[in-house]
């Protein structure tokens, strides 16, 4: 189903974040939906362990653990960063790992997520390629609505919601 939402799918909002370009736009765009909505923001970060042929398996686990870390606090930074000044906003901050689309989907199955928003933007084809998958995989199997905003779309200015219009929504 495509088209317009009401208040009621916005009471708990999950943000993937990857700290690319676009995140600091999906954040405000994502902000901008919980002031109007009064909704809860769960922020998720995914760590994708990969053991190469040529990485000694013993290693992963220390640097991954170091990435974890890493990715907790810019979270935790973006976070206060953006909602210092709403005492009445809740932002959690999730760090798991496995497969982005799988964690995404679990995530938002777990926590009764009534809209995903995740921001992408344009790349080359072969860096593109693994991300527009993820972005693919969660709109096809999502349980509830997927916004998908492409860096540069989201104009907030002081508009409490944004305008225009996202790339796509879907249920």
């Amino acid at each position: 189903m495509t088209g317009r939402l009401d208040g009621e799918h916005f009471k708990r909002v999950l943000v993937p974040v990857d700290f690319s370009v676009c995140t600091l736009e999906t954040l405000r765009y994502a902000k901008a939906l919980a002031e109007k909505y009064h909704a809860v923001i769960d922020l998720l970060h995914v760590v994708q362990p990969r053991h190469g042929r040529l990485e000694p398996e013993n290693a992963a686990p220390g640097l991954i653990r170091l990435i974890r870390d890493g990715a907790q606090q810019e979270l935790k930074r973006l976070a206060e960063v953006l909602w210092r000044n709403d005492a009445g906003a809740t932002v959690s901050v999730r760090i798991r790992e496995g497969r982005p689309d799988e964690v995404i989907l679990e995530q938002a199955g777990v926590t009764g997520t009534g809209l995903i928003i995740m921001g992408t933007r344009p790349r080359s084809w072969l860096s593109g390629c693994f991300r527009r998958n993820t972005v693919k995989r969660v709109l096809r199997h999502a349980p509830c609505p997927v916004m998908v905003l492409r860096a540069g779309m989201a104009d907030l200015g002081t508009r409490p919601v944004p305008r225009t219009a996202p790339v796509a929504v879907t249920q």
